[in-house]
C-alpha cells in the first residue's frame, strides 16, 4: 500500500515533476521568503560554514533561531547540500510533505491498536488527508506542511510509548514529537501539540491511566528535549518580532467562518486559490477531504472505532474547529489568554486537526461499509445535505463565474458521492478499488491543478548587464530596491544573487527594532538612511534621482536603472562622540532628527560618553555568516559602529581580549576602541544554541543512562528488562 500512496501522490503532481510547471502560484512564501535563505545556506555550507546568521536580508538576521527557515529540519538537509540550489530540488521539497503525511496516516490506520483498518480502507483515509485542502493551500510553504506530515507518525510512536515495556520505547514516541516541532511553524506546532495532548489524555491501553499520562509526559518531554536548538532560540526570538508587536485587538482574521463548511462539499464554492477566491474575507483553508471522502466520513461516525478511540476522533475533530473559528469560538478565546496562542491568531490553519479526523472516519467508513454494508441513515445525511447546499451556494456566492465556478464544484462533488455509493453496492472486493480510484480521481480534477502556473518564479527577473554592474563593485555596501521597482526585480532575487539588501520578505518574524527604523525613515536622504550602508538604489527605468546626492550610474537595462547614493557611510565606521541613552526607545526620535549627523555622534544605549576628536582607519579582514574581522586603527578613544543588527549571541574580542558590544543608534552594534592599532573579531556564538544543544544532549544521555540502569538492574536481579 504504501507503494500506491507513493504512486497517488506522483501522479497528483505529475504537472510538476513531468511537465515542468511550477507551484505555488505567485511564488508565495516558498520562493520570496524560504528559497532565498536556503540558496544562501547551500552556498556556506558548500565553504564548508554552517551560517547561524544571514547578513543578506535587512540588517542581518539570526536565521537558525528562525525555525521557518528550518536549519534543523532534516527535510532541509538535502538542499543546504546543493550548491546552486535547483529550482527542481525546491519543487520537491514543496511536494514532500504530501507524501510524508499520506504515508504517515497509512502507517497510523494500518497499524494502531485503536484505529486499525483494512488495507484498503488505510489508503483511503491516507489519500483524503494528503490531498486534502490544508496541504494544497500551503504547499508554498512547506514548514507547515511538514508539520501536519509529521503528525500521524508522532500519533503512532506515542501509541508505542504509552505501552509498557523498555524505556527505549520512548524514543518511538520522542522522535517523531522532535520532529514535528523542528518543523519550525510556530503556530502550526501548537495546534499539533494540542492534538497530541488530546490523543495521549484520551487513548486506552493497559495500565492504569496515570502510567500511560507518564509515559506520553515522558515521550513527549524528550521531544522537547531534542528539539531544544529548535525552540530555544525562537522563544528568544518571539518578543523581539514583529508579530509580537501587533495589539490584542488586531489579532484577528484568517479564521474559519460558518460559511466555509460549504467548501467541505468542494473547495470551488469560495475558490479553488487565490485568483479565484471571491470573497473580501482573507483565503483561509477549509477542511476539504474531497466528497467521496466526506461521505465516507459521515459512514463512519455512524460506526467509528469501538471505545474510546471513537470520542478521539471526535476530540480531534472538535479541536480543530474549536480552533479554527477563532474568536467566535469559547475555545480560542479562553486559549488566547496564554502565551504564545495569543500572537497564533490565524487560527484557520488549525482545521488540519479536522481533516485527520474526518479522514480517519472515512478509512472507517470504508471499513464498515465491507463488515456490515452501507447505513441507510448515512446515506440520507449526505442526500440531505447536498440538497441544502445549493440554496446556500445560491445565497452566498455571487451571481457570474464565482457562482458557475460553484455549482460546477458541487456537480463534481455529487458525481462523487453517486459513483461512491455505487461502488458500495458491488462485491466489495472490486467496490474497494472503485471507491479508491473516484476518491483520487475527485483529488486530481479539483486540487492536481490549483496551484500550478508555468511561469518560473523569478521570471522577468533576470537584469545580467546590471548585476554584473554591481558585482564588480568589491567595496563592502548594500542595495536597496524602491517600493515601485519590487515587481521589476525584488530583494530576494538580489539577495539570490549574493547581494546584501535592507529588505526582508514580509516575514512577521522580521525582527521588529530594524524593520521599524528603516520605514519610518522619510526619505533616502535623511541621515538615518545614510546608516544602512545602501550605496545603489535600484529604481524603474528612468525615474528621476531621490535627492541630493543620489544620480543615475547605471541605465543600459532596459526596465531598470542604478542609483549610486554618494552620501551612504560605510558598513563600519568611527565616531569620537557618543549621546548616551537609557532605553532603546529614546534613541529613534535623535537617529530620526534631521539634524543628527551620524558620522560624527552615535546614540549608545548605557554605554560610555565621548566628547573627542580624531581620525582612524578601518580595514575589512573577514566578513563571513558567523564572523566580522577588522583591523582598526584610531589616534583617540573611539566607537566603532557597525551597519549590522544588534542581536543576543554575538561576542567581541579586542586584540585577543573580550569587550562589550553597545546597542548603537537605536538597533546596530558598536564596539569602545581606546587609541592604537587594533585587530577585531566578532563571532556569533548564542547562547539559546548552545543551551539548546546542550538539553538535547542531556536528554539523549539521560535516556541512554536510563537504558542502561534499566539493564544493569535486571542482571542483578536476575529478571528480563525492567519496563517503565
Amino acid at each position: 500500500m504504501s507503494a500506491l500512496v507513493a504512486l497517488a501522490h506522483l501522479l497528483f503532481f505529475w504537472p510538476v515533476i513531468g511537465a515542468s510547471l511550477y507551484l505555488p502560484q505567485g511564488g508565495g512564501d516558498l520562493w520570496g521568503q524560504l528559497y532565498p535563505v536556503w540558496a544562501f545556506i547551500a552556498a556556506e555550507v558548500r565553504y564548508g560554514r554552517f551560517p547561524l546568521w544571514n547578513p543578506r536580508l535587512l540588517g542581518g538576521d539570526p536565521i537558525f533561531s528562525e525555525g521557518q527557515f528550518g536549519l534543523f529540519n532534516p527535510f532541509n538537509g538535502p538542499l543546504f547540500a546543493l550548491d546552486p540550489l535547483p529550482a527542481e530540488a525546491v519543487l520537491w521539497r514543496a511536494m514532500i510533505p504530501a507524501l510524508w503525511a499520506g504515508l504517515g496516516m497509512l502507517h497510523l490506520l494500518s497499524r494502531s491498536r485503536w484505529l486499525r483498518v483494512s488495507p484498503p480502507a488505510a489508503l483511503a483515509g491516507s489519500l483524503a488527508y494528503m490531498f486534502s485542502s490544508p496541504f494544497i493551500v500551503h504547499l508554498g510553504h512547506p514548514p507547515i506542511g511538514d508539520t501536519m506530515a509529521w503528525f500521524p507518525w508522532a500519533l503512532w510512536g506515542l501509541e508505542q510509548a504509552l505501552t509498557p515495556g523498555p524505556i527505549e520505547r520512548l524514543l518511538r514516541g520522542g522522535v517523531p514529537v522532535a520532529l514535528l516541532i523542528l518543523s519550525g511553524h510556530g503556530q502550526m506546532i501548537s495546534y499539533a501539540l494540542l492534538g497530541v495532548g488530546v490523543w495521549i489524555v484520551l487513548l486506552p491501553g493497559p495500565g492504569s491511566i496515570f502510567q500511560r499520562w507518564a509515559r506520553g509526559a515522558a515521550a513527549v518531554a524528550l521531544g522537547f528535549s531534542l528539539s531544544a536548538p529548535m525552540w530555544m532560540p525562537a522563544l528568544e526570538r518571539l518578543p523581539m518580532t514583529e508579530r509580537a508587536a501587533v495589539p490584542p485587538e488586531q489579532r484577528r482574521g484568517y479564521e474559519l467562518a460558518p460559511e466555509d463548511f460549504l467548501d467541505l462539499l468542494s473547495p470551488f464554492i469560495h475558490g479553488r486559490n487565490a485568483a479565484e477566491w471571491w470573497s473580501p474575507r482573507d483565503r483561509v483553508e477549509t477542511g476539504f477531504i474531497g466528497a467521496v471522502a466526506l461521505g465516507l466520513a459521515v459512514l463512519g461516525s455512524f460506526r467509528p472505532p469501538s471505545g474510546r478511540a471513537g470520542g478521539l476522533l471526535l476530540a480531534f475533530g472538535g479541536l480543530g474547529l474549536g480552533l479554527a473559528l477563532g474568536r467566535a469560538s469559547p475555545f480560542y478565546q479562553a486559549l488566547a489568554l496564554l502565551p504564545i496562542f495569543d500572537l497564533a491568531w490565524k487560527t484557520a490553519r488549525a482545521v488540519f486537526l479536522f481533516s485527520f479526523a474526518l479522514a480517519a472516519l472515512a478509512a472507517w467508513g470504508m471499513e464498515q461499509s465491507r463488515r456490515s454494508g452501507w447505513n441507510p441513515l448515512g446515506i440520507f445525511l449526505i442526500v440531505a445535505g447536498f440538497i441544502v447546499s445549493i440554496p446556500a451556494t445560491l445565497a452566498i456566492v455571487p451571481a457570474g463565474v464565482p457562482r458557475e465556478r460553484a455549482f460546477f464544484g458541487l456537480s463534481l462533488a455529487g458525481a462523487g458521492l453517486l459513483g461512491g455509493w455505487a461502488s458500495l453496492q458491488v462485491p466489495y472486493r472490486i467496490g474497494r478499488w472503485m471507491i479508491l480510484a473516484i476518491l483520487l480521481g475527485e483529488h486530481l480534477i479539483v486540487s492536481s491543478t490549483a496551484e500550478l502556473e508555468r511561469r518560473t518564479p523569478f521570471e522577468g527577473f533576470d537584469h545580467p548587464r546590471a548585476l554584473a554592474f554591481l558585482k564588480e563593485d568589491s567595496g563592502w555596501f548594500r542595495v536597496d530596491v524602491d517600493p515601485a521597482a519590487w515587481a521589476l526585480w525584488p530583494p530576494n532575487a538580489l539577495q539570490i544573487a549574493g547581494l546584501d539588501t535592507p529588505l526582508g520578505s514580509g516575514n512577521p518574524m522580521n525582527l521588529r527594532a530594524f524593520s521599524t527604523f528603516y520605514w519610518m525613515i522619510p526619505n533616502r536622504t535623511a541621515p538615518a538612511y545614510r546608516m544602512l550602508g545602501v550605496k545603489y538604489i535600484v529604481v524603474p527605468k528612468g525615474q528621476p534621482p531621490g535627492g541630493e546626492g543620489i544620480w543615475p550610474v547605471f541605465i543600459e537595462d532596459p526596465q531598470i536603472d542604478l542609483h549610486l547614493h554618494t552620501g551612504a557611510l560605510p558598513r563600519a565606521w568611527l565616531v569620537y562622540r557618543t549621546e548616551v541613552v537609557e532605553t532603546q526607545a529614546e534613541a529613534l526620535p535623535r537617529i530620526l532628527d534631521p539634524s543628527f549627523a551620524p558620522e560624527q555622534v552615535a546614540v549608545i544605549e548605557r554605554g560610555p560618553l565621548l566628547q573627542g576628536e580624531g581620525k582612524g582607519h578601518i580595514e575589512l579582514l573577514r566578513y563571513e555568516s558567523n564572523q566580522l574581522k577588522l583591523k582598526v586603527e584610531t589616534n583617540a578613544s573611539a566607537l566603532l559602529v557597525f551597519s549590522e543588527v544588534f542581536y543576543p549571541g554575538w561576542r567581541a574580542r579586542l586584540n585577543g581580549q573580550p569587550t562589550p558590544i553597545y546597542r548603537v543608534n537605536f538597533t546596530f552594534r558598536g564596539v569602545l576602541l581606546p587609541p592604537g592599532s587594533h585587530l577585531l573579531v566578532m563571532d556569533f556564538q548564542p547562547a539559546s544554541l548552545i543551551l539548546g544543544l546542550a538539553t538535547a544532549a542531556i536528554g539523549i544521555g539521560g535516556l541512554f543512562g536510563a537504558m542502561a540502569w534499566g539493564i544493569l538492574w535486571s542482571q542483578r536481579h536476575g529478571q528480563g528488562v525492567r519496563r517503565f
